[in-house]
């Protein structure tokens, strides 16, 4: 049974929004987490449960969400749009965003790392370009890895959909294979497989050309949810094994989270990544689908606004995050007011601003 093409699927909407409002805390997090690269961070790492659940547990699954929604939107968008016009509409909506960022919020944010962390003493236009010379210094597309990521996965998908669609009956076999008893299990054991074998020698920076492990596992999402897309049985498989996916979500979280922090057996810190993230992304599908496939005004300005809070978010929270930490005051303070005030900024900015000129509405998807 393949998805309806008339009815719009709104705990999709409600997934992504709700990943795209979580990138504000998780950022902020992890400037007192150090668990990544090119943030503004606190002078040491803190120990806090509370910065290792933000961290550590959102960086298991919800990028790996985003891929997963986004493969079964490519369907969805494929079977409406010719080839063509599916490519043309990716390029404006996900390499243009990424040149403007690269050009602009970028190097601003890269500038206020470059005097909190490495000392830089210079003005803005001093320190530009610096920013294009060392790019793996400075994470050079920083945020906007997804976009890219997810562009290049839609160059991908186009052979690979004439493929499926030549071998129809075979896909379908596959697809119904996966829907029967336990099989919805069997991905994630490859998952589990891809990173055992890739994690520990690629832990991630998001720069593609050498982030296999990204690369692979997060196409490997991205065709899930194609093949998702493609019939609705495998989201009944899913909803069917939810409280087993509960389960093992969160026992591998529990394992991967004690191993990683303890810097025991990477693989074995891997192999539970997978387990846990591969669970996760089929529980919170389940649960969107049963409690929140429906539409809102609430759901109908957040999806307007989202992809701008994607492209705006960084640079707003980059500069709370360097006045705060220099004022002194407790982290718990410190992120709770970047958090808040990243939030309450950017919409003051929607407002005022981005709604208001047609490069920048472009640049940040929204539709008026």
């Amino acid at each position: 049974m393949t998805m309806r093409q008339n009815k719009r699927e709104y705990y999709l909407d409600w997934i992504r929004v709700i990943v795209v409002l979580l990138l504000v805390p998780f950022h902020t997090a992890v400037s007192f987490s150090h668990i990544g690269k090119g943030y503004i961070y606190s002078a040491e790492p803190v120990d806090s449960f509370f910065y290792v659940f933000l961290s550590d547990f959102l960086n298991l699954w919800f990028m790996r969400m985003l891929f997963f929604i986004s493969g079964m939107a490519s369907f969805m968008a494929l079977k409406r749009r010719t080839e063509k016009e599916f490519i043309v509409d990716r390029v404006k909506r996900l390499l243009l965003p990424i040149l403007f960022v690269l050009l602009t919020i970028g190097p601003c944010s890269a500038y206020l790392l470059a005097v909190n962390h490495y000392g830089f003493i210079g003005n803005f236009l001093q320190f530009y370009p610096n920013f294009f010379i060392e790019p793996k210094k400075y994470l050079f597309w920083g945020h906007m890895w997804f976009c890219l990521y997810l562009l290049v996965y839609s160059f991908l998908i186009i052979p690979l959909h004439h493929l499926f669609e030549q071998r129809n009956n075979y896909i379908g076999k596959f697809i119904w294979f996966l829907s029967r008893g336990n099989h919805i299990l069997l991905p994630m054991f490859f998952i589990m497989l891809l990173e055992a074998l890739l994690r520990p020698y690629f832990p991630g920076y998001q720069s593609f050309w050498g982030d296999w492990a990204n690369v692979i596992v997060y196409f490997s999402f991205y065709l899930l949810g194609y093949s998702a897309g493609r019939d609705t049985c495998l989201i009944v498989a899913i909803h069917k094994k939810r409280i087993p996916f509960l389960a093992i979500a969160v026992l591998s979280t529990v394992i991967h989270i004690v191993f990683k922090r303890f810097y025991i057996q990477s693989h074995i810190s891997s192999i539970f990544w997978g387990s846990g993230a591969y669970s996760w992304v089929m529980f919170f599908l389940s649960l969107f689908r049963q409690h929140a496939n429906k539409d809102s005004k609430v759901l109908q300005y957040l999806s307007r606004s989202s992809f701008s809070l994607y492209v705006f978010h960084y640079l707003i929270l980059s500069l709370f995050n360097f006045i705060l930490l220099r004022t002194g005051l407790n982290h718990y303070i410190v992120w709770s007011l970047t958090t808040l005030g990243t939030y309450g900024f950017f919409f003051l900015l929607y407002k005022s601003v981005l709604k208001k000129f047609r490069v920048l509405r472009f640049v940040g998807g929204i539709k008026v």
